[in-house]
């Protein structure tokens, strides 16, 4: 038997109690789900690269005063929207093959998402994150294998 993945069983037994998609709206996230993911990534290695340039520039600026314009919560944020580009790419071809892969990468971003909004102390981001996206994918998880 496969090994669960970090939390899954967790997670899966939270979402177990929400209710069900109809089959048309499952059928139709997991066709739209590549391509969220190619959206996904080209936008958020854009957004990774301004912000590895301005965060680089602020922290520049910033040196020497007590300036809140470089923060660490910047930065986990950074590196958050750069982990989870680099993900998106590599789902990419397994969500449109429906292959479990690509479910499996995109749980990995679901972790990612949650882990930067509990580090950088966004608890609202944190819960709607934690509602919303995982709802969603354990909704389109049978889809996948």
């Amino acid at each position: 038997m496969e090994q669960p993945l970090p939390l899954e069983n967790e997670v899966r037994n939270v979402f177990s109690k929400f209710p069900a998609f109809p089959e048309g709206l499952t059928e139709f996230l997991v066709t739209l789900a590549p391509w969220g993911a190619l959206i996904g990534a080209f936008l958020g290695v854009l957004a990774f690269l301004s912000l590895l340039g301005l965060g680089s520039l602020a922290t520049f600026i910033s040196i020497g005063t007590n300036s809140y314009g470089s923060t660490w919560q910047m930065w986990v944020g950074i590196i958050g929207v750069g982990i989870n580009a680099v993900i998106y790419i590599l789902a990419f071809q397994p969500l449109r093959a429906r292959s479990i892969k690509g479910w499996t990468l995109m749980y990995y971003a679901f972790l990612v998402n949650l882990a930067v909004s509990l580090i950088s102390l966004n608890f609202i981001g944190l819960v709607l994150s934690f509602l919303i996206g995982g709802w969603i994918l354990y909704q389109v998880r049978p889809k996948y294998s």
